[in-house]
């Protein structure tokens, strides 16, 4: 079974490789756009930074 948390990384993760560019992309768009709570998506996008599997900027 899938946890949630792991369904709305998956749901992120598909978000930003759907759109495809490298322009930078606000933790708000994806979460208002996917209805992921802002907080919880901020940690789950925190842990796949450390991964290595996305990247951020300021």
């Amino acid at each position: 079974m899938i946890s949630q948390k792991s369904r709305y990384a998956l749901r992120a993760l598909l978000y930003l490789a759907v759109r495809g560019d490298s322009d930078p992309v606000q933790i708000s768009e994806i979460a208002e756009r996917e209805r992921i709570p802002r907080k919880f998506l901020e940690s789950i996008l925190l842990e796949l930074k450390k991964t290595g599997i996305v990247r951020s900027q300021r």
